[in-house]
Formats: structure tokens, C-alpha cells, sequence
């Protein structure tokens, strides 16, 4: 495992959409099958977009979460990750990106993400163009 995908990065993978960066996509490609890892905490982030519609999850939101956590190793929170999410020293208050960025960095992982924040923030390694 060497990637932890943001939660946009996620469902475009899962959607085929072409707005997933190209180096990203390479990059899940070349990973074995189902190796890549996705927070627990974008399983809400996704729950929460499917019940304001943004996103589409069939044939229900929970089946389709179930899906989804199926297709990629889950990570769940720690303390440690929460602790981290909590000191991170960079100006984003968004909880869902402060636990993906400590989840990345608690694992050693490269974030696939184009959030530019994050990019910016330099606080762990990323993935997009």
C-alpha cells in the first residue's frame, strides 16, 4: 500500500471521471488490486455529499458506502491520527482534510488530492498531475 486517496480523489476513481489527475491515475494503476486506502472519515465525507445529492451512491447511501469500503483497505481513526489532525501546523480547519492528511502521514502514504491547501501545506507527500 502506498497511496491514501482524498475523498474527491475516491469517487472520481469510482465514477471513471477524468478530472482524477493523470500521474494519480497512473499511479493506482500500477498499485495490486484494491491496495489503495481511503480514511474512514471520507466514508462520512461521502455519506454527507449522497444525502445533499452531490454525489449518487445506488441503491442506497449504506450499500453504497458498503461498496465503496469494499474496494479499498479502510484505515481507521487513532488516537495517534486524531492527535496529528488536531497539532497538524497548517491553517486548514476542515476536519475531514485534517484526518485524511493525519491518516496519510501516520501511514507513510502518499495523498492523491488536488486540493491545493493541502498541496501547499508541504505537511505530507501528495499525488495529482
Amino acid at each position: 500500500m502506498t497511496y491514501l486517496l482524498d475523498t474527491h480523489a475516491a469517487i472520481w476513481l469510482l465514477e471513471g471521471n477524468t478530472r482524477l489527475g493523470v500521474a494519480a491515475r497512473e499511479a493506482i494503476g500500477l498499485e495490486p488490486g484494491g491496495s489503495v486506502a481511503l480514511s474512514d472519515i471520507s466514508l462520512l465525507e461521502i455519506a454527507m455529499l449522497a444525502g445533499r445529492r452531490v454525489v449518487n451512491l445506488k441503491p442506497d447511501i449504506e450499500l453504497g458506502l458498503r461498496s465503496i469500503a469494499e474496494q479499498f483497505i479502510i484505515l481507521p481513526i487513532t488516537a495517534g491520527i486524531a492527535a496529528d489532525a488536531a497539532n497538524l501546523t497548517w491553517k486548514q480547519k476542515d476536519p475531514f482534510d485534517r484526518v485524511i492528511t493525519a491518516t496519510a502521514r501516520t501511514h507513510r502514504l502518499t495523498l492523491i488530492t488536488k486540493d491545493r491547501a493541502i498541496i501547499r501545506s508541504g505537511v505530507v507527500p501528495t499525488l495529482w498531475d
